[in-house]
């Protein structure tokens, strides 16, 4: 039995033994008292879970027959083909049980997903969004996820909710903010913290919970402060992290110097000069050989740096390679007018330009 004084005896005389080849030693494993503990051993477990890739608005898993509808005994705070059923509840208790089967009733009949009209789907997402601002807050995100769970059969009850006007326009205007900033498009999801925006491809849970945590630390200490209720929300909600402004340069600038001209040059003379040119199919990604000045190169440079040889140098293969390109100059140097060429690199290389 391998771990006892004359296991290790006798295996040390028959290996050396075997060593010699004057035996063939075969070692096989014996407990003389098995132990009624169990042994673990490492592994793994493999699974194959087969089940239908087919979009179904009912978990079909948690049903035993055919038209029946489970229901939750608290999810009564939506309401069902205009009856409000927790108002209901309230208003007569001694009917609980009735009430129970009426909306259930109401719910298995509005399960045929009936095909809507084109003009009805034009403005199904504000009546989803003004029937889930106009439920309680305690309640909007339970209605939230019942909507977005069980659309399909929710779709023909929200074309009868009627959008508010004020509603509609602050959606809208909410699309183009966040169109123009972000670059949402109406469809698209974002999450957003006290007004900070979370990059979902960047962060993790881990991330978030930190951020979360973070913004938590900074609230109670506003509360310490004195800042409370609404003030408290407009500081969170303020835009600490400016957006990214994206400079404009006028072209017209006598600052800038150019070192060709489309329109003028001899070397572009056998280019079309129509603007109609920029209608015709190219290949993606190519710019149209047209006679005009209208796509423009600018490089900032400080003609003492190391770095503007490599720009020179990229302006000088596009100008070869005929790029329909106006390329100019902008020397970033010392402006002060006292400025000594002797003392200055850039200065004197201005001035030799």
């Amino acid at each position: 039995e391998i771990g006892t004084k004359e296991f290790s005896k006798f295996h040390k005389i028959l290996s050396e033994k075997a060593g010699k080849g004057e035996v063939m030693y075969v070692l096989r494993h014996y407990v003389q008292k098995a132990s009624s503990k169990k042994v673990r051993l490492s592994g793994y477990g493999v699974e194959l879970a087969v089940k239908s890739t087919e979009y179904k608005v009912l978990d079909d898993t948690r049903f035993e027959g055919t038209n029946t509808t489970v229901l939750e005994e608290d999810d009564d705070s939506d309401e069902v083909q205009g009856f409000h059923f927790k108002q209901l509840k309230h208003l007569f208790p001694d009917l609980n049980d009735q009430l129970k089967e009426l909306r259930k009733h109401l719910i298995e009949s509005t399960n045929d997903m009936a095909p809507l009209k084109v003009w009805e789907l034009q403005d199904l997402s504000f009546q989803a969004a003004t029937r889930i601002v106009s439920t309680p807050v305690h309640d909007a995100l339970k209605s939230m996820r019942e909507l977005s769970q069980n659309f399909p059969t929710k779709a023909r009850s929200l074309t009868r909710v009627t959008v508010n006007q004020e509603m509609r326009n602050e959606i809208e205007a909410n699309q183009k903010y966040f169109a123009e900033t972000l670059g949402l498009q109406p469809g698209d999801s974002a999450l957003f913290i006290n007004g900070l925006h979370i990059d979902l491809d960047l962060q993790n849970p881990f991330s978030i919970l930190d951020i979360l945590k973070r913004e938590g630390r900074i609230m109670d200490g506003l509360y310490n402060l004195g800042i409370k209720n609404k003030d408290l929300s407009k500081l969170l909600n303020l835009n600490v992290y400016p957006i990214e402004e994206n400079p404009a340069l006028d072209i017209r600038h006598s600052a800038i110097i150019w070192m060709n001209d489309l329109e003028r040059d001899q070397k572009y003379r056998s280019w079309p000069s129509s603007y109609q040119e920029l209608l015709r199919p190219t290949f993606p990604g190519v710019i149209r050989q047209i006679r005009r000045n209208i796509f423009n190169l600018v490089l900032f440079i400080d003609p003492a740096h190391e770095v503007a040889v490599e720009l020179v140098k990229l302006a000088e293969l596009f100008y070869h390679h005929n790029i329909p390109l106006r390329i100019g100059f902008v020397f970033v140097v010392n402006a002060d007018e006292k400025a000594d060429g002797n003392q200055v690199a850039g200065v004197a290389l201005l001035r030799a330009f």
